[in-house]
């Protein structure tokens, strides 16, 4: 056989070996000849290739010996780490996260070789990083990759910062933030003025947190503003965050401070938010609120309850009402309520936001997307990013083309459709001057027409009729959509997908940039393997189970495991089957009776069947006591 080099002829040999289960001992290994034995002494196996007259191919020039004397091998020395993850490549590309196990057992199947799990873990480092590039070199395409962003994607705001130590050193990676200008465009013209902040830490080799800013679309649905990464949850650093917001707004002209921001009570927001937007107004998830309370040892079912119901009352009867019902399971939880200076409950939301919202569900949903490949490098972090909004704005750009400027989006829709349907039992009476009273059950709500407003606090708080409102609005015979706000309709959600991420190219096609290759920031890894898997906390609900049945594997029995199984059904279980059993006997006895029109005499009989049937349970039910003793 000739090979096109030595290279070649050595990676055909091995996986020769491997297949056929033996190693080699190399005689003599140079440029131009190798000659090598079997790895047992006793067997004869030879083998001899030498460089041919190009300088270049290589040909096997002797091949002899049998295999007879030697056993094959299931550890195979001549398995290398390099061997394996040219291998198993395509199964750690197409799921990262490939258990070290299943690795080890398509080793098993598919070369017959047995691999240590501790070679398999360095297998699959070693493929990650040929796949998304390593961690090192991953920071020093940052400069570049920004620059390439604000080149394919004119508008954007890309900004990365680095330290310098020592003057002529080396720089450092610090913080970096990122926005395409169809993010920044689309929320100003089409999105409402409240943002959603979060961070989520990265657990790949040197750490950090990665901070994001969502808004929500007339559809209800997340809309990216921007997205960065900075060393720690910090006031520092979340001032940072925010100043690149800020400056973000001021180069596409908009000068605006007064916007709404949501978040939990993470570490620094607070001031950081009004140092920079001294104007802003504050929103905390009343689901981290509920968190804390439970923390500090507020919690039941009747807390529970009462709290979501202060939280989501839409005016301030009903928020009340929930805060006495609160003050007397403890009156110190009011006051821990009421000392909260961020808005939590609905009835205090400023009418011109146009949002309820008072959870970061809409937040963690995008935390949720790039949760798979927050331990990977940092380029592909951003790359993946990038790729999610890129292909979610770009179905939505896709799909507002034919749409209509009045026609509501798909959720506004449902919402009135929904408010509609329990609009229809209530009664109006007229107030005059453009007001109404509308009667609910025993409860009247009034209602201000031209100011769209009503008791219950709902219309003026989502931008949505509410089902009072709607039920004045088909009295007067109008159409309902022409009283929603704007940002549910047409116009406004094609003015935010008005435009969408260009395409970038990846990095073996960029034009060479003077800027400088950046180090990744210092070292903060912490002993052991990194966590996947956030630590719930004491509070937090367990994970529910897969099955809610459960079915001993010993007995088959319902009701316990093999674990606990005692060789049978329990006594509660026992004590049910046999008030089953009597009831059923005794059915079965009346209906014969009937059935034989007999009177006494068939009553008799059935009762003697019951009887036997009883005793019959019985002398069972002894039977098992008397094998379990």
């Amino acid at each position: 056989m000739i090979f096109s080099s030595k290279e070649h002829f050595l990676g055909v040999l091995r996986d020769f070996c491997i297949q056929e289960g033996f190693a080699l001992t190399p005689n003599k290994h140079d440029s131009k000849r190798f000659t090598a034995r079997c790895y047992q002494e006793q067997c004869n196996w030879r083998i001899h290739a030498s460089m041919l007259m190009d300088g270049v191919s290589w040909a096997i020039k002797s091949l002899t010996g049998e295999h007879k004397l030697c056993g094959r091998l299931d550890a195979n020395p001549m398995v290398s780490s390099e061997w394996l993850c040219k291998k198993l490549m395509e199964d750690i590309k197409s799921n990262p996260d490939y258990p070290v196990e299943g690795l080890q057992e398509r080793c098993r199947v598919m070369f017959r070789i047995e691999v240590k799990l501790r070679l398999l873990y360095k297998v699959r480092n070693m493929a990650k990083e040929l796949i998304h590039g390593g961690f090192s070199e991953s920071y020093g395409l940052l400069p570049a990759y920004a620059e390439m962003i604000k080149r394919t994607n004119p508008g954007s705001y890309a900004l990365v910062t680095w330290t310098k130590e020592i003057v002529g050193a080396t720089p450092h990676f610090k913080s970096c933030f990122f926005s395409f200008g169809c993010m920044i465009k689309g929320f100003f013209e089409g999105c409402r003025p409240i943002i959603g902040i979060d961070g989520a830490h990265l657990s790949g080799t040197y750490k950090g947190q990665m901070l994001t800013a969502i808004a929500i679309d007339g559809n209800n649905e997340i809309f990216p503003i921007a997205y960065g990464i900075v060393d720690g949850e910090t006031k520092d650093t979340w001032a940072y965050f925010f100043r690149c917001l800020r400056e973000m707004f001021r180069n596409f002209g908009v000068h605006r401070e007064d916007w709404t921001f949501i978040s939990d009570r993470m570490r620094g927001v607070d001031c950081a938010v009004y140092e920079v937007f001294p104007r802003a107004t504050r929103r905390v998830c009343a689901q981290h609120l509920y968190s804390n309370c439970k923390q500090a040892g507020w919690h039941g079912t009747a807390f529970h309850k009462s709290f979501w119901v202060a939280a989501n009352a839409y005016n301030p009867y009903v928020y009340n009402k929930a805060m006495e019902k609160i003050a007397k399971i403890d009156p110190k939880v009011v006051d821990y309520l009421s000392q909260v200076p961020e808005q939590w409950s609905r009835h205090k939301f400023e009418p011109h936001v146009v949002c309820d919202n008072n959870t970061t569900n809409f937040v963690e949903s995008f935390n949720a997307c790039t949760k798979p490949f927050r331990d990977m490098p940092v380029y592909t972090l951003m790359e993946e990013a990038r790729s999610w909004c890129m292909k979610k704005i770009g179905s939505r750009f896709d799909k507002v083309v034919e749409m209509g400027p009045n026609q509501l989006t798909e959720y506004a829709a449902g919402v009135l459709e929904e408010r509609s349907q329990q609009s229809r039992f209530y009664s109006v009476t007229v107030a005059g001057g453009g007001e109404y009273e509308v009667k609910d059950g025993a409860v009247k709500y009034p209602i201000k027409f031209d100011a769209r407003t009503c008791g219950c606090g709902v219309w003026q708080i989502s931008g949505i009729p509410c089902r009072h409102g709607l039920r004045v609005i088909y009295h007067q015979r109008l159409e309902a959509t022409d009283f929603v706000s704007h940002y549910f309709k047409g116009k406004a959600y094609k003015l935010t997908y008005s435009e969408h991420i260009h395409p970038m190219p990846d990095p073996t096609q960029w034009p060479s940039f003077d800027l400088p290759i950046i180090l990744p920031p210092p070292m903060k890894r912490a002993s052991g393997r990194p966590p996947k898997l956030r630590k719930r906390g004491k509070h937090d609900p367990k994970r529910g189970k897969r099955n809610s049945t459960v079915r001993c594997g010993k007995c088959k029995e319902v009701g316990h495991n093999a674990r606990t199984c005692r060789g049978g059904a329990t006594a509660k279980q026992k004590k049910a089957a046999s008030a089953a059993a009597a009831a059923a006997g005794g059915g079965g006895a009346s209906g014969s009776a009937g059935a034989a029109g007999s009177g006494a005499a068939g009553s008799q009989q059935g009762g003697d069947q019951g009887a036997s049937s009883s005793q019959q349970q019985r002398n069972a039910s002894s039977k098992g006591k008397r094998k379990r003793t």
